[in-house]
């Protein structure tokens, strides 16, 4: 990142984190907040950045019985899951970022790729981001899917049991952030 590199800090009031997790028989989509981070600005270009997620305020927003959903979220947030009484965070860090060739305005402009950190197993991610600056704030966007098994995360895993027919849970997970740092 170099001595010259700006830090901006990530504004959690400003920024947000989505999920989505398919299944067989549907879907179910959430959010995760933003607890803190920062995005590193060198000459106007975004350099690195790292991010870190409060897993224990994990939501779903798809489940509108309060039963139901509070149900599904207490298990995401269990062992079968994301174990949150032991990891109670989880933190993406980039290792490189490359800007895109010829991007045009609003389009996807840097490579990303960085380590993501789920029930304190890393794994290497790659993704494109958009990413702006505003009045003096620091924007990125992106999608990135990633698969939950390579962080332990097997429960229900077509992958792994086979024996799950219409109860397999895919292993690929999207999550969707909007981040701003001033």
């Amino acid at each position: 990142m170099g001595q010259a590199a700006a830090e901006l800090a990530v504004d959690p009031s400003s920024s947000r984190v989505l999920w989505t997790a398919t299944k067989v028989t549907g879907e179910h989509s959430g959010e995760v907040p933003v607890q803190g981070g920062v995005i590193y600005i060198g000459g106007g270009r975004l350099v690195g950045a790292k991010m870190t997620l409060d897993m224990s305020k994990l939501t779903c927003i798809d489940i509108e019985n309060e039963g139901t959903n509070a149900k599904l979220v207490n298990h995401l947030k269990g062992p079968d899951f994301f174990d949150v009484e032991n990891h109670g965070t989880a933190q993406f860090i980039t290792t490189s970022v490359e800007p895109i060739a010829d991007a045009k305005p609003g389009q996807l402009n840097y490579k990303i790729m960085g380590d993501l950190t789920i029930k304190g197993v890393t794994a290497p991610n790659t993704f494109d981001c958009l990413f702006y600056m505003n009045d003096g704030t620091a924007h990125a966007a992106a999608s990135i899917v990633f698969d939950r098994t390579k962080y332990g995360v097997n429960y229900r895993s077509g992958s792994i049991f086979t024996d799950l027919a219409d109860k397999a849970i895919s292993d690929d997970v999207t999550v969707t952030f909007d981040v701003a740092g001033k």
